[in-house]
C-alpha cells in the first residue's frame, strides 16, 4: 500500500483473516400461544421469535466456535428447546452462509464462555475457517483487533412448521475495531483484560485477537465494567476473560494454539 503506515498495513492484513472466522448467532425460540386462543379450544399454530444477539469465532474449521455464554439466552440458562444457527457473510458480500448448531459441548457460566458445535453448511461448498488461539499473557499496550456482527433488524424470516430457519432478510455485516489492552487484573482467579474498544449489541462473543501477520484470539468480547458518574451508573471499560481459563478444553477439541 503506497504511503500507508506499517500499522495500517498490519490491520489490512489482520482484519480480513479474523473476519473470515467470525459468525453471527441466530436464536429461534418458541412463543406460547395467547391465553385467549387456548380458551377458545382452537389449536394454535406454533409461533417463534428470532433474534441475532451475539457473535462467535471458529477455532476448529467447520466444527467448533467459541462465544460468550450470556448470548445463548440473554444471560439466563440456555433453553434446550431453542434452535441455534451461525450465520456468516464472507467479505461482507451479498451471500450469507448458514450452519446449524447441533451441540454445545462446553458451557462455563462462571467465565461467560461457551463452545458451539456446528453441522454442515446449508450451502454446498460453504465452509468456516479456524482462527488460531493463544494462551500467552498479553501485556498492556498490546495492539488488538475485534470483529463481530452488530445485531441487525430482521425484516423478514422464513421458518418451517418446526421453527427451523429457511432464510430471511436482514442487513447482516461484520464490524471490525482496533485498539490496545488497556488494563488487566485477576477476578476470582480469572485473568481479565480491559480494552479501549467499544462494541455494539450483537458483537459480544466475537474474538479479541493480537494484531499480527497471523492474528490469534486470546480473549473475547463479553462485558463492560460499570463506573460511577455525575449522571449515575454508566458503562465503562469493555473487557473479556483470557482464553487460558479454558485452555485444556480448547486443546482437547483440536484448537490450534500459537504464541
Amino acid at each position: 500500500m503506497k504511503n500507508a503506515s506499517p500499522a495500517a498495513c498490519e490491520l489490512t492484513t489482520a482484519i480480513p483473516l479474523v473476519r473470515q472466522s467470525v459468525a453471527a448467532l441466530l436464536r429461534i425460540h418458541g412463543v406460547k400461544a395467547e391465553a385467549g386462543a387456548r380458551k377458545k379450544g382452537a389449536r394454535a399454530e406454533p409461533k417463534f421469535r428470532a433474534v441475532i444477539g451475539g457473535s462467535a469465532f471458529c477455532i476448529v474449521a467447520d466444527r467448533y466456535l467459541v462465544t460468550a455464554w450470556h448470548v445463548l439466552n440473554g444471560g439466563k440458562p440456555r433453553n434446550p428447546d431453542d434452535l441455534l444457527y451461525l450465520l456468516t457473510v464472507p467479505d461482507n458480500g451479498d451471500q450469507a452462509l448458514c450452519f446449524p448448531v447441533r451441540d454445545v459441548p462446553l458451557e462455563r457460566r462462571d467465565l461467560d464462555v461457551a463452545v458451539l458445535e456446528i453441522g454442515p453448511c446449508a450451502t454446498t461448498g460453504g465452509g468456516l475457517p479456524a482462527l488460531p488461539v493463544s494462551f500467552a499473557p498479553r501485556p498492556d499496550g498490546t495492539r488488538v483487533v475485534t470483529v463481530g456482527y452488530p445485531s441487525p433488524t430482521i425484516a423478514r424470516i422464513n421458518l418451517d412448521a418446526s421453527g427451523s430457519y429457511r432464510g430471511g432478510e436482514m442487513f447482516l455485516k461484520s464490524h471490525a475495531n482496533e485498539g490496545i489492552v488497556a488494563a488487566q487484573y485477576k477476578m476470582g482467579g480469572v485473568s481479565i483484560y480491559e480494552l479501549n474498544i467499544g462494541w455494539h449489541n450483537g458483537e459480544s462473543g466475537g474474538p479479541v485477537a493480537v494484531v499480527a501477520e497471523r492474528p490469534a484470539a486470546f480473549s473475547l468480547m463479553q462485558h463492560y465494567r460499570n463506573i460511577q458518574s455525575p449522571h449515575g451508573i454508566l458503562p465503562g471499560p469493555h473487557r473479556g476473560c483470557a482464553l487460558s481459563g479454558i485452555q485444556a478444553e480448547l486443546l482437547a477439541l483440536g484448537a490450534e494454539a500459537v504464541e
